[in-house]
């Protein structure tokens, strides 16, 4: 990856405060909104979604804008910026709305969509009639809106596109805290694989974890204090020295008959849970083998039981 050559947003936007208009304003679309308006870099244009009320959310939490009932009423919405924050299957179709619509200037515009796994070429039909296009997407969790404004600085921000778009695109994430990046159109499956198991594979693990524990006899509020402590722990500690270092438990110590135990108690219980923890077991094997710590024989001993 490499990083796009430093400009100040208004250089980089060649005015002031340009407009910006968002096609589909959920809670990405929304936040991202509000901290380009808070933070003075755009003017608020329109906002369209197929449900009005969620334009209606979503202007109430921006403090501005205009509510669009209709795709084509853009046509009277000039923009230099233009935000497709849509699901990845409807970006490319909107796109080519977008493009026949009639009245609109796109040599003079930048669009952006902000898949982790799309490319840019989504927005081909915009790009045919001189839009400036790009992907854009933050490795973020806008599950809150009202807390992303607040955590949203340090999001590594992820561009690909071409170099007007990502300039521009640069200067505008950096101006709100991002740390901007640039990747290759080929490497966003990988690299959005990644950020979906570190994100939502990890929320996943927190409700795998808690069903087992509720099947254990653990009120919620106690199963929660239990996990709380642990994933916070055991997350800081991998960001810190690393998954090889911080790996700990019964495979790490080669416990055999620990993981016997929890196996056959899965499946006794939560029999569909089994496969989930014994593949997530074979990872931490690997981890394991890199440590260092266990011989061939409580390496192959640990294997088999997971592979059983």
């Amino acid at each position: 990856m490499n990083k796009p050559t430093k400009i100040s947003p208004n250089s980089a936007l060649n005015t002031s405060l340009p407009t910006l208009n968002i096609i589909g304003s959920g809670k990405l679309g929304r936040t991202l909104a509000r901290l380009f308006s808070d933070a003075g870099l755009v003017t608020m244009g329109a906002i369209y979604n197929r449900n009005i009320e969620s334009s209606q959310a979503a202007q109430a939490f921006i403090g501005s804008g205009r509510v669009t009932t209709n795709i084509e009423q853009l046509s009277s919405e000039p923009a230099e910026l233009w935000m497709i924050s849509t699901p990845d299957d409807t970006i490319k179709p909107c796109a080519e709305q977008l493009a026949n619509l009639i009245g609109i200037d796109w040599k003079k515009a930048t669009a952006l969509h902000c898949s982790g796994l799309k490319t840019s070429a989504e927005l081909i039909a915009l790009q045919k009639q001189g839009c400036a296009t790009a992907s854009a997407h933050p490795a973020h969790s806008f599950a809150s809106p009202e807390h992303s404004l607040s955590s949203f600085p340090s999001t590594v921000c992820t561009l690909e596109g071409n170099e007007r778009a990502t300039n521009i695109l640069d200067a505008l994430f950096s101006a709100i805290g991002g740390q901007v990046t640039t990747i290759e159109p080929e490497a966003k499956p990988l690299y959005h694989a990644a950020t979906v198991m570190a994100s939502n594979y990890l929320i996943t693990l927190l409700g795998t974890s808690e069903t087992l524990l509720k099947k254990a006899g653990i009120e919620d509020a106690l199963a929660n204090a239990v996990l709380a402590a642990l994933m916070r722990q055991s997350l800081e500690n991998g960001l810190q020295v690393g998954p090889v270092n911080a790996l700990t438990g019964p495979i790490a110590r080669g416990d055999s008959n620990t993981l016997q135990a929890h196996i056959k108690a899965i499946k006794q219980s939560v029999p569909e849970l089994d496969s989930v923890y014994s593949s997530m077991g074979i990872q931490a094997l690997k981890l394991a083998r890199q440590q260092g710590y266990l011989d061939s024989e409580e390496l192959a001993a640990i294997e088999k039981i997971l592979h059983d």
